[in-house]
């Protein structure tokens, strides 16, 4: 015992010695909180973009909730729950709705304390007319470069300049719904191969859900031996070979080949004004090139009699594949490679010429969807009877006044009739506003769903929801979705987030928000997720000679199919279907001979785009005609909404100019120009999903229409 007394103060100071260090270590301990917007900076307004923070915890372990909000206006707050191990690093995409705001904030917290914090955030927003093209280049460097606009105004050059936005493989989003404000996104096969499982699923639904994907292909090997990119492909590649480039390049990048390329705007891409001449350097070099022959596509041009670029449909998407890497000499060098890629991402001539195009201030069409799902027991006070209530209150402490105090000669007793008058016709307004626009708690869904094909059949939905609120309060919406998010009524560019205070909260897997509404007024709400099909509706269709097609339609829904219509071969064919729950239809009709086939063209613009222009004026309008703000969810109206850039009209110099607009992949015109099938189906009183409104209500309708893009079997 004696022996081992001194050695005690020795050892109380080694593990004084260890807990100094150890509180030292505590005390030094950070938390990485870095934040990656948009993509790489840059968003659309009017749709989704990218979010992806990236947390290094080097301290103990804690829940966190980040939030993420504009730093201007009455805006939605983002809140994410994420657990934080000690020495663990968290990666994780928020898909954001973008409107006007350049300026944002972001938190990290644990509890009620902020653990980090950055509220310098920049996202560079523009106009949704502007052409942005994502890019995942095998080189830092590489990858496309667009033509630079050459409009008189500055102001013009910035606002209409297409974009491009260098994204990095680790940040690159895994999820389909941050992706949608892209036009389309190149990506390098080099970079394909290392894409995780989650992000290479999020790249194959956007692009089946409309987007527009560019491959180019470093080594042919990379596509074959990549399931999910052969699966999306499905093109055969021949041996690579040393062809000379010449001038077929040259003469596709000018005039986009033997025929133009339609845009979803209804104007031709047409030839490039300052495309520069024939680069003899490029044409004598030498390309590194692949065959290239995609399922259902198209060459786009040929080197040495083959076929080395290629396009088709997939889904409501297309592929665009290159037989060769462009970020390689000579391609990298060519003089006119900018024209290329800009013919390649469909950039309109028009934003090349030297009068910047004239622009009418389009709106979004979250307008008409409001129009059709706003609660029917509002009523708006006509113009005419706010004049008369305007004109007897004038009339009465006017002149009324006046006169009946003068005969009994009591004039002093204008100070207590004249606010008698101020209270009688408040009570009076506020009678007939009672009147007019009291109801009950109304809750209408209208969702519009895209059946994706694939090996697993995937649901990409978009759930429209109107709430109508006797009074002031919160509501909760939400859901468990693979994917999902959830955003206000936007406007257009001028008006933004319609809707009051949104707070949305995510989690893995699961969605919760909450968002405020006035008394007496109805709010449209819009969230978009997806889901596993579990077998809903399947369809083929077979076409037989020059016009006969028949169309087989599987109903395993638990309601009936109410209504069909089938866009191919650029028309619009309403069919005649019943089809009960569990039951099979089969039709056989004839487009050019059917009474119900309208072009495209002629059935958006001129029967729907002014009715859903004044439509949406009404509704804006705090005064009116009722009826006159509203349009029936009819299925032809449905559909009509399916192509907002083409409802519109001629501007003076004989130009198209839209009227409409949406967020990405919820448009199919571009899709309908390229040739594409698809099928919609209107089933009442059914809904996907569970609903969104979390929160219970005596009045509540739900019906869906159901777009499926088909790929056409030929019979002899």
């Amino acid at each position: 015992m004696r022996a081992a007394t001194p050695q005690l103060p020795r050892r109380l100071a080694k593990l004084g010695l260890v807990c100094l260090l150890a509180g030292g270590s505590l005390a030094k301990a950070e938390v990485q909180f870095d934040i990656f917007m948009g993509f790489a900076g840059k968003a659309k307004q009017g749709e989704w973009f990218p979010v992806t923070f990236e947390i290094f915890n080097d301290g103990p372990i804690f829940d966190g909730r980040v939030e993420l909000q504009p730093r201007f206006g009455d805006n939605p707050v983002y809140d994410y729950n994420v657990e934080l191990a000690t020495n663990t690093r968290k990666r994780f995409t928020l898909a954001v709705f973008a409107d006007t705001n350049a300026g944002w904030s972001a938190k990290l917290k644990n509890g009620s304390k902020t653990v980090s914090k950055n509220d310098e955030l920049k996202l560079d927003s523009f106009d949704s007319t502007v052409v942005l093209v994502g890019a995942l280049s095998g080189q830092q460097a590489g990858g496309p470069v667009l033509p630079k606009t050459r409009f008189k105004s500055k102001w013009d050059n910035d606002r209409f300049a297409p974009r491009v936005g260098h994204l990095q493989l680790d940040t690159f989003p895994d999820d389909p719904i941050a992706l949608s404000g892209l036009n389309a996104l190149y990506l390098n096969s080099a970079r394909a191969i290392n894409l995780r499982t989650e992000q290479a699923a999020a790249l194959s639904t956007w692009v089946l859900g409309g987007g527009h994907m560019i491959l180019a292909v470093d080594q042919p090997g990379d596509v074959t031996s990549t399931p999910w990119l052969a699966s999306l492909i499905r093109g055969r590649f021949g041996p690579v070979q040393n062809s000379a480039a010449g001038q077929a390049l040259h003469h596709w990048a000018k005039t986009g080949g033997d025929s133009d390329i339609p845009l979803a705007s209804r104007q031709k891409l047409g030839l490039y004004p300052n495309v520069r001449s024939l680069d003899a350097t490029f044409a004598a070099g030498q390309l590194a090139t692949a065959e290239v022959r995609l399922a259902k596509g198209e060459a786009l041009f040929e080197l040495n009699n083959r076929p080395v670029a290629a396009e088709a449909n997939r889904g409501l998407g297309q592929v665009s594949v290159l037989g060769f890497n462009p970020e390689r000499e000579p391609f990298k060098s060519w003089t006119n490679r900018a024209w290329f890629w800009a013919r390649l991402a469909k950039v309109p001539a028009v934003l090349f010429e030297k009068e910047a195009p004239q622009q009418n201030g389009s709106s979004s069409i979250d307008g008409v969807y409001g129009a059709m799902l706003d609660s029917r027991q509002v009523s708006k006070l006509p113009i005419v009877w706010l004049l008369l209530l305007l004109a007897a209150y004038l009339i009465i402490i006017g002149p009324v006044d006046r006169i009946w105090l003068k005969r009994i000669n009591k004039q002093m007793l204008t100070w207590l009739t004249f606010p008698a008058y101020v209270a009688i016709f408040s009570l009076l307004i506020y009678f007939i506003g009672y009147k007019l626009r009291a109801g009950q708690l109304e809750l209408n869904e209208l969702h519009i769903v895209d059946v994706l094909p694939g090996q697993q059949e995937v649901l990409r939905g978009r759930s429209y929801v109107s709430i109508y609120s006797p009074l002031n309060d919160d509501y909760r919406f939400g859901g468990s979705f693979e994917r999902s998010g959830i955003r206000s009524e936007y406007g257009g560019t001028f008006q933004g987030n319609m809707a009051s205070f949104l707070q949305v909260q995510r989690a893995p897997g699961k969605l919760d928000a909450s968002a405020h509404v006035p008394i007496w007024t109805s709010r449209l709400l819009c969230s978009e997720w997806l889901a596993s099909g579990k077998g809903g509706i399947t369809a083929a269709l077979t076409k037989s000679g020059r016009l006969g097609y028949e169309l087989v339609i599987d109903n395993g829904l638990d309601k009936a199919i109410t209504g069909a219509i089938l866009l191919t071969e650029g028309k619009v064919t309403e069919l005649e279907l019943q089809s009960p729950p569990g039951g099979t239809r089969t039709i056989r009709f004839r487009i050019g001979s059917s009474a119900d086939s309208n072009p495209l063209i002629d059935f958006e613009s001129i029967s729907h785009a002014a009715k859903f222009e004044n439509a949406v004026n009404a509704r804006n309008m705090v005064f009116g005609d009722t009826a006159r703000g509203r349009i029936e969810p009819m299925l032809m109206n449905l559909v009509a909404c399916s192509f907002p850039t083409l409802l519109g009209s001629n501007n003076p110099s004989g130009r198209f100019v839209p009227s409409f607009n949406s967020s990405g992949g919820l448009d199919l015109s571009a899709h309908a120009e390229r040739g594409g099938v698809v099928l919609f189906l209107l089933a009442e009183n059914h809904a996907p999903i569970p609903s969104t409104g979390l929160f219970k209500t005596k009045i509540a309708q739900a019906q869906t229409l159901y777009r499926i893009p088909l790929e056409i079997t030929e019979t002899e």
